[in-house]
């Protein structure tokens, strides 16, 4: 072949009339050069890309639990002064909205990218298994992200017009739901909270945030848990696009996100607490990875649970993560259990995505373990969240 013109590539017409060789023009070689080199940068970016979205490719993965949060609702309360109190939310306060959906059945669609070679294609109900808080946005989210996570096959369809298919999700009750959402009544959690609440609202360094949210909302906030539903209230207006108040540029968000987060954690800010408000998803959890590790439900391969941010931040906490953190809509830990088939041994990984545009979840250091995380001692950490006996500990009974 002969280069011709600089700039293009053409097969010889005639036979060659002399013998030796042409150099190649200098601009040709510098031109040829610049073109195989930004060739050979293209593939590489195009392969750092999709080395981050192709499916996780694990050998030793046996099992995976997922706990997420419901996706964007409206809001569950109103204040004093609010300008949309009587502003008319379609589904009511504390709904699931229509993006709410969309980010969770996106959330399921990145998640079956993501396990795309563990996660069966087809959903067989021996496989997964789903809880859910009993609160509307919480199963319909659960629904949604099952929507993305298993669409249906062509085996599957049932109706030519509806790509979907019915898939279970158990609730238990919200007044005897200490798994998932944990609102079931436990008088000691209880008054341990309320006094570990009365501490920090003393805090003077809320003062002055206290006073001026009072003065703007018209009513007494005098506790982080006011500034908690608050915060909330003005984030799910302002998702749904209303024009909040002026005076809450001033706070919102930015100087109320730490008694927000605050708020969050203490439900669950010492280990005595998460026993109670976290000791009975944990011993679920211990139960799940028990089974697969002594072969007694290894078809289960899927563990899902629909839950609250302060589910989240629970799960974060009895983990021994003591950064706050603010769980956004969708968010969600990754529990996977692994098996060294050839040492016959089990190692623990967990990941966690902030909100549902996390292509990549980021993977988790557990701060009471080595890495990687034995099984042993991971069971060993989760025995001292549990309760002998949830009810009579609680002084339920």
């Amino acid at each position: 072949m002969e280069y011709e013109n600089d700039d293009t590539w053409k097969r010889s017409s005639s036979p060659k009339q002399k013998t030796g060789c042409h150099p190649v023009p200098r601009q040709s070689t510098t031109a040829a050069v610049i073109v195989l080199g930004l060739a050979v940068l293209s593939c590489l970016l195009g392969y750092c890309v999709l080395s981050e979205t192709l499916p996780y490719e694990s050998k030793t993965l046996r099992l995976v639990i997922i706990v997420f949060r419901h996706g964007a609702r409206t809001p569950i309360s109103s204040y004093k002064s609010d300008p949309f109190k009587n502003y008319q939310w379609p589904d009511g306060l504390g709904s699931l909205t229509n993006v709410g959906k969309l980010q969770l059945y996106e959330l399921g669609k990145k998640y079956r990218s993501y396990y795309a070679n563990f996660i069966p294609e087809e959903y067989y109900e021996k496989d997964v298994f789903v809880r859910s808080s009993d609160r509307s946005r919480c199963m319909m989210s659960a629904y949604t992200f099952l929507a993305g996570l298993y669409p249906p096959s062509e085996r599957q369809m049932w109706h030519p017009e509806i790509p979907w298919q019915p898939i279970p999700v158990h609730s238990l009750p919200t007044q005897i739901d200490n798994i998932v959402a944990a609102t079931k009544p436990c008088k000691v959690w209880k008054a341990m909270y309320n006094e570990l609440l009365a501490e920090q609202n003393s805090n003077t360094k809320f003062t002055e945030l206290f006073d001026n949210l009072s003065k703007y909302t018209n009513q007494s906030m005098r506790s982080v848990l006011d500034v908690d539903f608050l915060y909330s209230t003005l984030l799910a207006q302002q998702d749904a696009g209303l024009k909040l108040p002026e005076w809450t540029r001033n706070v919102f968000p930015n100087k109320m996100r730490y008694p927000f987060m605050l708020s969050l954690a203490l439900l669950s800010y010492n280990q005595t607490l998460q026993r109670f408000h976290t000791g009975p998803i944990l011993s679920e959890i211990r139960q799940h990875l028990k089974d697969n590790v002594d072969n007694l439900n290894v078809d289960r391969s899927l563990y899902l649970y629909s839950a609250h941010d302060v589910n989240l931040v629970s799960l974060w906490r009895a983990m021994g993560f003591k950064e706050l953190v603010e769980p956004e809509y969708g968010a969600s830990i990754a529990i996977e259990l692994h098996q060294e088939v050839e040492q016959d041994t089990y190692f623990i990984r967990m990941f966690y995505r902030n909100n549902t545009k996390v292509e990549v979840p980021m993977e988790l250091k557990l701060p009471f373990c080595d890495d990687p995380c034995t099984y042993t001692r991971f069971q060993e950490y989760i025995n001292t969240l549990l309760p002998d006996d949830w009810e009579k500990e609680c002084q339920n009974t």
